[in-house]
Order: C-alpha cells, then structure tokens, then sequence
C-alpha cells in the first residue's frame, strides 16, 4: 500500500477533520487506496521511508515541505485555493510574493491541481499568457447525497446563515461577515421574523463580530454558533433560506457550493471561485455597495421563492463538483 504524506500548515490537525476540501481529499485517498498520514510539520517529509507522495495544500509554507519530498525523489502534488494572485484582493506587494512562491512550487511539483477558473486565469496572468502544463483544473466537492435538500422551500426557517472562519479579524473582513451583519440589521427592520446564524471557528475575529451585534442591538436575532460539527453544518444548512457569501474573494467557495446543494439561495459577491461554486444561481451583488445588498436582500424577502429555483441549484452542485469526478482526476494523476 502507498502512503501520502498529507500536509497543511495548520495549528491543530482537528482541522483535517472539520475542513470539508481536507476532509473530502482525505476520503478520496484512502478510497483509492494510499495510507493517508496527515501533518502539519515540514520537519515530516525528512522521513523519507514513511511516505510516497506528498500531497500538499496551499502554494505558500508547502513549498519547503516539496522540496524535501523532491529531494528524496517522491512525488509531489498541489492543491487549494490561490487568493493572494488576485488583483482584486490582493495588494501588489502580497501578490508578487505569492508569485514567486508560486513559481517555485510548481518547480517541484508533479501537478498542481487548480480550484477554480479565477485561479487559472491569475496563473495564466502571471505566466504572461502561457498556464504551466503541470496545472490541472479540478473543483473541490460536495458531499450532495448528505447535503441536498429534498422538501419545500417555503417549510424552511426563515433564517440567513453564513459559515467562515474567525479567528483573525482579518478573515472576518475578507469573507465580509461584518458586511452582512450590516445589511441584516438594515433587512431585520422590515422583516422582523428573520434571524441570522454564523457559525465557524471563533477567537478575535468573531469578537469584532459579537462587538458589532452588540451595537446594533441584534442579539435576540444573530446568534454566533461557534465551531460545528458535519452534521449540525448539514442541519443547519438545511433548514435556512439565504447564504451570504460576501467575500472579497473566494478560492472556490466550497461553503457556498454546500449552501447551494442544502437548498439556500445564495447571496453572493460573485468573486473569485464563486463564480464556479455558484455557477448561474443565487443573486450576484456588489460588495462595495451596501445600500445595493440590502435592496437585493429586501426584494428576496418578499418573494415567493420557487422549489424549482432551488432545485435547479442543488443540480447544478450535483454535475459540477462531485465526489466521483474528484476522485476520477485523482485517481488518473497519481497513476501515472
């Protein structure tokens, strides 16, 4: 049995286990048969007799775990999303760094497998028209026979929900949960009944967040959950209306994808991989015009919204992004 040396510069490897696009990959490894070791320490791959593969997860900290893993002649394969690339997000200074790490991941790499449309065209950018032939496109996936929501629209709670990662203030402002606490406050005047749930990993980011919710005077109504479990994220998708996603930008969007197959219509920025992750569904607006999010938001309130409309999106995240295609592409590349 081959083994994959599976990394992430993660805090705590609970992580593997709570990130879906980890957890999913994970699943698809030991399913096509590799002894999957997880690791968040570079320090793993100077155990060369432990592993084949490495498997790796971001195009930043990654690269020195490649370059042992090359030094020892494995394999090498990256993933996941590329957000500094992006001249919408990034600043010129964070994206001539992800450049050059970029560039020297793929010296190592065997293939790197690209998230989402917005990723290529920034690394087709930043080879100046030409995209490496190592870069492979292949989305992330959603467990849809979990996740799909099989009832009526109208039997949901009348809630919103969002699920980000808080833990720094930073990623708080960058997946705009404070934008959409804004504009829930402005919607909860008119519609009363809605609530508004955010769940996710918590620390000063989600303090920002209580402090705003305090201000506003929103506690009956925006509830932080905190960290989740699979099947309460399911549950909870499950039984909401409105997903706010209104990121400045998205690697792919996996949360939105969920949302999408749990029966949610999308609120959405449209950046980045979202424009994969939600295809031609949910409602696109512009993240830099909260009067705007709040008319579009009111609109939705007000109208019937068709079990045809959303069934048409849980589709569309069933043909796109599942398991079996994942598994597929992984299976083919690690073959050769």
């Amino acid at each position: 049995m081959k083994k994959v040396l599976f990394y992430s510069s993660v805090k705590t490897k609970k992580l593997f286990s709570i990130q879906s696009y980890y957890r999913n990959d994970i699943l698809i490894l030991r399913e096509l048969g590799y002894k999957v070791i997880l690791s968040k320490s570079i320090c793993d791959f100077l155990c060369f007799w432990r592993y084949d593969i490495a498997y790796l997860f971001f195009y930043r900290y990654s690269l020195f775990s490649a370059f042992l893993a090359k030094l020892f002649g494995k394999k090498v394969y990256f993933t996941g999303g590329i957000d500094y690339l992006d001249r919408t997000f990034a600043t010129r200074r964070q994206r001539i760094i992800q450049g050059v790490f970029f560039k020297l991941c793929n010296i190592f790499s065997d293939t790197n497998i690209i998230v989402s449309h917005a990723d290529l065209e920034n690394i087709t950018r930043l080879y100046k028209g030409k995209c490496p032939s190592k870069c492979k496109l292949c989305f992330h996936v959603v467990d849809v026979k979990a996740m799909a929501y099989r009832g009526d629209f109208q039997s949901k709670t009348k809630r919103f929900v969002t699920i980000a990662w808080m833990l720094r203030k930073d990623n708080v402002y960058r997946k705009g949960i404070d934008k959409a606490v804004r504009v829930f406050a402005a919607v909860h005047k008119v519609f009363p009944e809605y609530t508004f749930s955010i769940a996710g990993p918590m620390g000063e980011g989600s303090d920002y967040v209580q402090m705003l919710i305090d201000e506003l005077h929103l506690n009956d109504s925006v509830k932080l959950l905190g960290t989740i479990t699979e099947e309460e994220k399911i549950q909870l998708l499950q039984t909401s209306r409105f997903y706010f996603q209104l990121s400045t930008y998205e690697g792919f969007g996996i949360a939105a994808a969920e949302a999408l197959a749990a029966g949610n219509i999308l609120i959405h920025s449209g950046r980045g991989g979202l424009r994969d992750a939600a295809g031609p569904f949910g409602y696109v607006v512009d993240i830099d015009n909260e009067q705007d999010i709040i008319r579009c938001v009111l609109d939705l309130c007000k109208r019937e919204i068709s079990n045809q409309q959303m069934n048409d999106g849980i589709r569309y995240v069933e043909q796109m992004f599942s398991y079996q295609q994942r598994m597929d592409f992984l299976n083919g590349i690690l073959n050769k």
